[in-house]
């Protein structure tokens, strides 16, 4: 008994889980250790209850194992997972030895449990590692091998010793025909001196090598390719060479072509310089920001300055003193908006005349809308100018005549205007002499009648006034005007005449004075024509109506519109009223609308005409709001 207890002892002093089964496989000792790492006594595990501490996946394989090790009663180590106290499963090492009597049978099983856990998972990590080496080896010879273009390596003394697929493909040749020098064969003759030399050259006193040769094809084509290869040195110290031959056959042609072009180019611009220095236009180009960077040879020659003089913004030095202000606001607005809107001013000639031309612009722009230079010509208008000159002094001579054909064809009304103040006057004045005879005398009712002399005096003398400055040719004056009162002083004029034909006026007018930039005597003439053309186009009677209305529109407009009840102008007709010379009238000689346009469009506006079915027309028309000071035209 004191022998097997220090058996005992022993076993549990040795540094690995021992254990021990009957013949039959049950387990009946499990030492010390053995114990402590599965954190269980022995009588949890006696017997067949030991495989609870298997690894479920490991169980089935473990038991037919022992079976299998029982049957040929020969050890035989055996792989498992074990639980360990704090339930992780463990790779273990199980080996086992039976006990034979003298005739060979078992008397009993010894063993040992071996933690390989940390063995098993450097194992298993290095088996990853080799198959993630092999799997990486395979990826890059896939790559390398798919990649598109030639890849190679070279010994130090410059033979190949590896070619990949595509290399192959192209050259359509078995690899140990293009290996060590065989791919010589494959280069151009014409090529093979230089690449050589270079090739040398650079396996000695290089580290990396870059040239240009032409490789023939399995077709026997040519195709330029582009050599770049580096030379390396691994920890072993051994040197070889690595590089790829790309495929520029098309970037080749394109260069040859490119220089083609560049040389038809410079051809070209040469020509176009001669064109665009001897045609009969002053061409400019300026940069994005608007700097003049070209004028060509014409305009030198015409303003009589150096390049130099006229190159960034020199070249506001060109144009009338009085043009200056105006052209630097206009071409600042067409850079900043991008959008070319032609423009007339003045330029000294080197003599110092000066003459007007017209600058018209345009815009390069990339694909982003950016603009890339901007590009244009200054034509000679002063013909032009002079031929408008006279046009307009030929219109306003019109005006002028037709204002005095409306004033004659007024004249009973307006004989009936002044003659009414007149009339009132001298009543007036008899009255006031019969309040200063002895007897009757009253200085106060004196004082009122001499007060209503002066009053229709007055009276009188506005209406004089009024048809003086329609009837006087006086020269053009944009300025600040109360186009209400234009209109009322109009209105006062007409009212005999719409009286006598029985027609009504009707104004919607604003309560403040609306005031524009324009001449007072031409934009009252507009009134008059368009009040009496209304006037004309209806018969008397209880519904003729002339109905004018002024409109302050948001943008910064005035619109004013004459509109009445009488026949309605045909649809095909209304752009053709405002034509010179047409008319709808029987003894009309079509001027009068015409003048109106030429009028409005001078003071920068539009007129247009429209019609309501079945009866009525409309005549409206738009004037600039004042918002600078007066300007003489």
């Amino acid at each position: 008994m004191k022998n097997q207890t220090n058996f005992d002892t022993i076993i549990d002093l040795i540094p690995a889980m021992a254990w021990s089964t009957t013949s039959d496989g049950m387990l009946d000792f499990a030492n010390q250790h053995f114990l402590d790492f599965i954190g269980m006594p022995l009588a949890n595990i006696a017997g067949e209850n030991f495989y609870r501490l298997f690894h479920p996946d490991d169980v089935a394989h473990l038991g037919a194992e022992w079976q299998r090790i029982m049957l040929s009663k020969t050890g035989k180590e055996v792989e498992g997972r074990l639980r360990r106290a704090d339930g992780d499963y463990r790779w273990c090492s199980l080996r086992q030895k039976p006990h034979l009597d003298p005739e060979g049978n078992v008397l009993k099983w010894y063993g040992v449990v071996l933690d390989i856990d940390d063995r098993k998972q450097a194992e298993n990590a290095l088996m990853e590692t080799k198959s993630a080496l092999a799997a990486s080896e395979e990826n890059l010879r896939l790559i390398i091998n798919s990649l598109p273009v030639l890849v190679w390596s070279a010994r130090p003394d410059g033979s190949a010793d590896f070619v990949n697929q595509s290399w192959l493909d192209y050259a359509g040749l078995p690899a140990d025909q293009i290996l060590e020098w065989g791919f010589l064969d494959l280069y151009h003759p014409d090529d093979i001196p230089e690449m050589v030399e270079i090739w040398k050259r650079d396996l000695e006193h290089s580290d990396h090598t870059q040239l240009k040769g032409r490789i023939r094809g399995r077709d026997g084509e040519y195709r330029w390719f582009y050599f770049s290869g580096r030379k390396l040195t691994d920890a072993n110290g051994i040197v070889r060479w690595f590089g790829v031959n790309i495929d520029i056959e098309n970037l080749q042609c394109a260069e040859n072509a490119l220089r083609e072009s560049e040389a038809a180019l410079r051809e070209s611009e040469h020509k176009l310089d001669l064109i665009i220095n001897t045609i009969p236009a002053m061409a400019w180009s300026c940069t994005p920001d608007g700097q003049l960077e070209y004028w060509n040879k014409i305009f030198i020659d015409f303003v009589g300055l150096m390049m130099e003089d006229l190159q960034g913004f020199g070249f506001y030095r060109v144009f009338h003193p009085d043009d200056v202000d105006r052209m630097r606001v206009s071409w600042e607005q067409i850079v900043a908006t991008k959008h070319p809107n032609p423009v007339d001013a003045r330029i000294r000639r080197f003599d110092g005349e000066y003459r007007w031309f017209n600058l018209q612009q345009s815009p390069l722009l990339d694909a982003d809308g950016n603009v890339v230079r901007w590009y244009g010509v200054v034509v000679d208008i002063e013909d032009r100018k002079r031929a408008e000159e006279s046009l307009r002094q030929s219109q306003s001579d019109l005006a002028h005549v037709t204002r005095l054909t409306t004033i004659g064809e007024l004249a009973v009304s307006i004989a009936h205007e002044i003659n009414q103040p007149l009339m009132a006057i001298v009543t007036n004045a008899g009255t006031c002499l019969r309040w200063l005879q002895d007897g009757h005398t009253d200085l106060g009712q004196a004082r009122q009648a001499a007060e209503r002399v002066v009053h229709d005096g007055h009276r009188a003398g506005e209406i004089v006034s009024s048809i003086r400055a329609m009837a006087q040719r006086s020269p053009v004056r944009m300025e600040r005007t109360d186009f209400t009162r234009a209109l009322r002083d109009v209105l006062f004029l007409l009212r005999e005449e719409l009286q006598s034909r029985g027609l009504q006026v009707v104004t919607d007018l604003t309560p403040d004075p609306v005031y524009v930039l324009g001449d007072r005597t031409q934009l009252q003439q507009v009134l008059l024509n368009l009040i009496m053309n209304s006037a004309e186009a209806m018969p008397p009677g209880a519904d003729a109506l002339i109905r004018v209305k002024c409109t302050q529109r948001p943008e910064g407009e005035v619109e004013v519109s004459v509109s009445d009840t009488g026949e309605a102008i045909p649809p095909g007709q209304l752009d053709r009223v405002f034509e010179a010379f047409y008319t709808t009238k029987p003894d009309g000689i079509g001027m009068g609308l015409s003048i109106c346009r030429s009028i409005v469009e001078a003071h920068g506006g539009r007129i247009w005409a429209t019609s309501s079915h079945p009866r009525g027309s409309s005549f409206n028309f738009t004037l600039s709001s004042f918002k600078d000071a007066a300007i003489d035209r």
